[in-house]
């Protein structure tokens, strides 16, 4: 055989590898995925001998009776040895504790939310989400957009679908204009006054429930934002805008403020110069941040707390996101066994080189603690700022670099406590607070007759270690119970989809057709 036939043999049985790859790898792209697993018992309950976590009043009522008919508490009374009314499923909750069902107002859905997000926050206990993104006029392959969402909530309420309830719906992040991909109408982009009005109109016609703030809004777009969303009954939330100082934002009636740089940011002593700077995210060095730490006015900080509190806007520290950068370099925080339920091309192209790049600049140079630091002051932060009074909620930013979706709500839980907040303090946001903050609060939040009965039965006292959340024995929700085997099933379901070539292929070609996505790449 001549060296030039063993080339062109070479040569056709490489390209018939090629065309092998491509065919299996369209037909694991045109495959449907598995549907996550329903393993709750549906029917109207009797839990016996149970404590209640009272969170309205911070307390523990002990040996409790609670009736539960279509997914509705009809009766909580003291324990007793009466049987269960016929009809009715007993769960024997001896010992156990009952918290209501806990919310993260902080996340972002993504169309194969129900592959790896939803059983993640379900079997967490995770059972009401704030929504801080959405999209523009179109559909998008990789962010799921308000209407997708709402389809979740109806199906949901029909037993079609399990899911997490959506409690709030934001629009995409307004940002003045770099986020705006090409072809879509200019007025996303809110450069001018008349273009933020129609901006306004368009989402006020969406089934929207709050414009989504983002750090590089003009503070003219701003303002302007701000008034025509008052004359349709939208609200802000998100980032206070670089170019916005805290009075401002909370005189426009902004209703909450997300991440934990806030009063970082705010109570520095040169903020008007950093707010002033033209390229403020190019200010943001590892020096600046050892001043924001070290030039704090601590006396004008306890000003706008006040000021803040009295406003009723809110604040969502998400503390884990300078967790994240605290400890990027602290292998054990980086090796972590929840990774396992995280896709294998979120983990390789999104969080281990954010991860690095924070670890890196933990090694070098002077202000190489400066993240460390940050995340110590934010943390004490938070302790002033529910001291003042301020309204604070329970967000997480999942799936954020090392932020585990479910998980993470445990985790800002222990956070605030951790900061000096008290655990019924802490429990009390993540619940009834969230629900109150959406104007759900006597459906929502909190364990009482005539609520919505969304229960996490817990095997500790939450009430003495906060901790005791993440143990969690059993969930009643949409009227359906689920034990302990139940909800282990979705933690299965969403490490097999993980580790699945076919998700992880399916979120690559959707990453890649998102134009949304696109262009915050290339940003």
């Amino acid at each position: 055989m001549t060296a030039g036939r063993s080339i062109r043999l070479g040569l056709q049985g490489l390209g018939a590898g090629i065309a092998l790859l491509i065919a299996a790898v369209v037909v694991l792209l045109a495959l449907p995925l598995p549907t996550m697993p329903e393993p709750g018992q549906v029917g109207s309950f009797h839990i016996r001998n149970v404590h209640v976590i009272d969170v309205v009043q911070g307390r523990l009522v002990t040996d409790r009776d609670i009736v539960v008919r279509d997914g509705i508490i009809t009766a909580i009374d003291p324990a007793g040895d009466h049987g269960t009314p016929d009809g009715m499923i007993a769960i024997d909750a001896q010992g156990k504790y009952a918290l209501p069902g806990l919310w993260d107002m902080h996340t972002h859905s993504t169309t194969l939310a129900e592959q790896y997000l939803h059983p993640l926050f379900l079997a967490n206990g995770v059972t009401g989400l704030r929504e801080m993104w959405g999209c523009m006029d179109r559909p998008d392959s990789y962010i799921a957009c308000q209407s997708q969402r709402q389809v979740w909530n109806s199906q949901l309420r029909q037993g079609v679908v399990f899911a997490p309830r959506f409690v709030q719906q934001g629009s995409f992040q307004i940002n003045g204009g770099n986020e705006v991909p090409p072809g879509y109408a200019d007025f996303f982009k809110a450069r001018t006054p008349l273009e933020a009005r129609q901006l306004v109109e368009h989402y006020a016609d969406s089934g929207i429930d709050f414009l989504k703030i983002y750090s590089e809004l003009p503070a003219e777009a701003y303002m302007e934002l701000a008034e025509a969303a008052r004359d349709r009954q939208l609200l802000l939330a998100g980032h206070r805008p670089f170019g916005i100082s805290l009075p401002k934002a909370i005189a426009a009636g902004q209703r909450s403020i997300e991440h934990p740089r806030l009063f970082l940011l705010e109570c520095y002593r040169d903020a008007e110069q950093f707010r002033a700077a033209p390229d403020p995210l190019g200010a943001y060095t590892m020096a600046f941040r050892h001043r924001l730490v070290t030039e704090q006015d601590e006396e004008y900080c306890a000003e706008l707390m006040h000021l803040m509190a009295a406003s009723g806007t809110a604040w969502t520290p998400t503390l884990q996101v300078l967790r994240m950068s605290a400890r990027a370099d602290d292998l054990e925080f980086r090796v972590d066994e929840r990774l396992q339920y995280i896709p294998w091309l979120i983990q390789q192209g999104m969080w281990k080189g954010d991860a690095n790049r924070a670890a890196d600049r933990a090694k070098t140079g002077p202000y190489q603690n400066a993240d460390k630091a940050m995340y110590r002051l934010a943390q004490a932060q938070v302790a002033q700022a529910h001291a003042a009074g301020i309204e604070l909620l329970i967000g997480t930013d999942a799936g954020d670099t090392y932020v585990y979706p479910g998980f993470s709500v445990h985790e800002e839980l222990a956070e605030f406590v951790a900061a000096g907040m008290s655990p019924s303090a802490a429990l009390k946001i993540a619940t009834l607070g969230a629900a109150e903050y959406v104007g759900v609060g006597q459906q929502f939040g909190s364990i009482e007759v005539g609520k919505v009965a969304d229960i996490l039965l817990l095997n500790g006292n939450p009430l003495e270690n906060i901790n005791a959340t993440k143990n969690i024995h059993g969930m009643l929700f949409n009227g359906q119970f689920f034990n302990r085997e139940g909800l282990d099933q979705l933690l299965h379901f969403a490490a097999s989809q993980a580790s699945s070539l076919q998700l992880n292929l399916k979120l690559l070609w959707r990453l890649l057709r998102s134009p949304i996505v696109r262009v915050q790449l290339a940003d």
